[in-house]
């Protein structure tokens, strides 16, 4: 534990026990946490599983390692946020936004009025010249994808009844699934809505 003061500090966490906390809040189990947070150590493994056991089960260690918890979960649904965002935004696009049509062709609209969020529209932008002039070519991310991917983001698919899957070629499992009521519903679509008013805004 070279270089880990003993010493607490004002939350009552002593430099290891904060290392060992933050790598089992990383994900790792208790053996790889101790070697993590104490790679100069020379505990067996018994004794670092042990030991991060001990920690974990101090109050004050509980109390950080469900403080830390609580931060992942806010980035996690933060980065949740981020991706309904972005996926409303593709099922919810205006293609006038990028581009205009009429009797004298199509008209793209120049990328310098286009808003960020109209930009991350585009999944594709090319440009073909010829002794006879060029044509450009524009993609867009498919709607039907985005809202596909919504609708089982929010669990509009839910089945019905009893389903039976297997895990990694093993026996199979019966697996209940209760079905949405008209109320959860309408809650889902709502939230994807509410997606779509601020693509608009």
């Amino acid at each position: 534990m070279s270089g880990m003061s003993r010493r607490r500090s004002p939350d009552g966490l002593t430099d290891r026990e904060r290392a060992i906390c933050l790598a089992v809040d990383a994900g790792l189990n208790d053996l790889a946490a101790f070697r993590e947070a104490c790679p100069n150590s020379g505990a067996n493994d018994h004794t670092a599983r042990r030991t991060v056991e001990r920690i974990r089960k101090q109050p004050h260690c509980a109390v950080f390692l469900h403080q830390l918890h609580a931060i992942s979960m806010a980035r996690h649904m933060r980065r949740k946020d981020r991706v309904i965002e972005e996926l409303a935004n593709i099922a919810f696009a205006d293609a006038s936004d990028l581009f205009r049509w009429g009797p004298d062709g199509v008209t793209i609209t120049d990328v310098a009025d286009l808003t960020p969020a109209q930009r991350r529209l585009v999944a594709k932008a090319s440009t073909t010249k010829t002794a006879q002039g060029g044509t450009t070519r524009l993609e867009i991310y498919d709607k039907l994808s985005a809202l596909d991917k919504l609708c089982k983001l929010f669990g509009l698919y839910a089945p019905y009844g009893r389903e039976l899957t297997g895990r990694d070629g093993g026996a199979i499992e019966t697996v209940e699934h209760m079905p949405l009521s008209d109320v959860e519903r309408a809650q889902r679509l709502a939230a994807i809505l509410r997606g779509a008013d601020k693509t608009d805004a």
